[in-house]
């Protein structure tokens, strides 16, 4: 690639094919032409497609037009290109204005940039950073630094946040002077067509170099998988053949989103007869399907629908695909199927995730049978039979900080000096909010004196004793308890992946407040579980 004469740099997005498409017209959509122009690049064969529009006026021309005569505005024309190259045995497209649209959306590689760029760029060169957290509402964020830094700086959590882009400086000049990573990539390099294969081939080199036992190996842990992939479809029909011969086994339903639930009274699935059930289950569910087998096409258009009071079915409502949570083994590694998108777990990270999880020791606390209700009807009578051991702190907000945000510093605390969280497992934001709770009202009782004060004021004797606010407590004088409230008929307790993810995190921290920690199984009342919608049961004592 040496020259006398400096080459321009160019501008390049660069995608690379699976292995699996080897014949051209495998991989161009049907936007595509199909008389491409040949170029004999040495070592690098290719074909270039180029797609012309008709000339238009763009969307904003329509402004204007009661003043002035759209004739007289100019019309413009776009052009999309596509150059597909082939080195040794693997094709990659290089797309030009909106040449990405020229190609079949399954036959890209997943992260082929990504990988490129944390192989290439310095290590002090991030200057952006994509990621998605694993949070209910799997939110984006995109992280912009003023100056270039490591990315470390980003604030990344690398268990529980998936790394979608980067943006930094290739350690080589030859590989270009900035790269953005993503499943696409982008580089601005200098050089003439003839470069193209040396590029090519050391940017696959790049995406093929191992990264475990690097600083990224961690990005391996989770990744998404695209809707359009092969993986998606072989293991949408693994998801129907459970379903086919009754494997039930780490499958069941769960509301994908976080609902309004003082307008939401039930749930009217399709084909139900109406019928309101309190909450999505799987047994529900299967209870309408009795006549038809189940496929991909009924899980996608069986609707699951809110209900209000007067038993009627509100505009809110998903298909049933997008309720069902289930985990899968397949081909030496675990999928995660939460919220309609499937996940690919290495089996390092699940294997490390449940050996943490296992090790968080199990409260001897004995609780009532959940047979009904809210949380808080649960809490409230919990307390009522347990006065002596149980003080009610469930719906006792604490406005503190600056813009007097509302802390929840837990639902039950015993004289033991317990702070006692629960919640039914009925959707994994439900579980996302038990374990920030706890995680929060701790931060703050070990940091903050105004904040144990606020706590006290709240309590009566004797557990106002309990709390001194001048002095924060000492390593494990107080225990936070994750009680989950479960249907399971198994022993011990079943968490989802990303809830095992979740709690393992809130865990370490907490232990590093100096916090014990423990969790609890209450065991829900399967009469009530069962029962079609109608007014809360009671109670039960065990």
């Amino acid at each position: 690639m040496e020259s006398k004469e400096p080459k321009k740099s160019v501008p390049l997005t660069i995608y690379l094919i699976k292995e699996e498409f080897d014949k051209a017209d495998e991989i161009i959509s049907e936007k595509a032409a199909h008389d491409p122009i040949k170029i004999n690049i040495p070592g690098c064969p290719s074909l270039l497609f180029v797609e012309r529009s008709n000339n238009f006026h763009p969307a904003w021309v329509s402004l204007f037009s009661e003043f002035v005569d759209p004739t007289t505005i100019p019309k413009i024309a776009s052009l999309s290109a596509l150059l597909l190259a082939q080195t040794k045995d693997r094709y990659f497209a290089l797309t030009f204005g909106n040449g990405r649209f020229l190609l079949r959306p399954e036959v890209l590689k997943e992260r082929f940039g990504l990988l490129v760029a944390l192989n290439s760029v310095d290590e002090d060169s991030f200057r952006v950073i994509d990621k998605q957290s694993l949070d209910p509402i799997q939110s984006h964020s995109r992280i912009q630094s003023g100056r270039a830094t490591t990315p470390d700086r980003f604030g990344l959590d690398v268990e529980q946040d998936l790394l979608r882009a980067v943006v930094g400086k290739p350690k080589s000049e030859k590989l270009g002077a900035r790269m953005t990573g993503a499943d696409s990539l982008g580089v601005s390099v200098r050089m003439d067509l003839p470069d193209l294969p040396y590029l090519l081939n050391a940017y696959r080199e790049k995406f093929e170099q191992d990264i475990s036992g690097t600083i990224y190996s961690w990005v391996n842990n989770i990744a998404i998988l695209k809707k359009t992939s092969q993986a998606v479809s072989n293991l949408d029909e693994l998801l129907v053949e459970k379903f086919s011969v009754g494997d039930h086994s780490n499958l069941w339903l769960s509301i994908p989103e976080i609902i309004d639930w003082s307008n939401v009274k039930g749930f009217i699935f399709t084909r139900g007869k109406g019928v309101v059930h309190p909450d999505i289950t799987l047994p529900d569910f299967l209870d309408t399907t009795t006549s038809q087998a189940i496929n991909l096409e009924l899980l996608l258009n069986s609707k699951v629908s809110c209900a209000d009071e007067d038993h009627r079915r509100m505009n809110k409502n998903w298909p049933v695909y997008k309720c069902i949570y289930t985990e899968i083994d397949y081909e030496g590694d675990k999928y995660v199927l939460n919220g309609g998108t499937w996940f690919k777990i290495s089996i390092d990270f699940v294997n490390r995730t449940n050996e943490v999880f296992d090790k968080i020791k199990h409260s001897k606390l004995e609780m009532p049978v959940y047979s009904g209700g809210g949380e808080s009807d649960y809490n409230a009578y919990v307390a009522s039979i347990n006065p002596n051991k149980f003080a009610l702190l469930d719906n006792d907000i604490v406005y503190h900080g600056g813009s007097q945000g509302k802390v929840e510093i837990c639902d039950l605390f015993s004289i033991d000096k317990e702070l006692i969280h629960i919640k039914r497992y009925l959707r994994s934001d439900a579980l996302s909010h038990l374990f920030s709770q706890g995680l929060v009202s701790g931060q703050l009782l070990q940091l903050d004196a105004e904040f144990r004060k606020k706590v006290k004021d709240k309590l009566s004797a004797p557990y106002d004793s309990l709390i001194n606010f001048a002095v924060r407590p000492a390593d494990k004088e107080f225990t936070v308890v994750y009680g989950v409230i479960s249907r399971s008929q198994k022993p011990g307790l079943h968490l989802p992946f990303f809830s095992r993810v979740n709690i393992n995190n809130a865990t370490k921290t907490l232990e590093g407040f100096g916090y014990k920690v423990r969790i609890l199984r209450i065991q829900w009342d399967e009469k009530y579980a069962k029962t079609k919608y109608g007014p809360p049961a009671k109670v039960k004592k065990l």
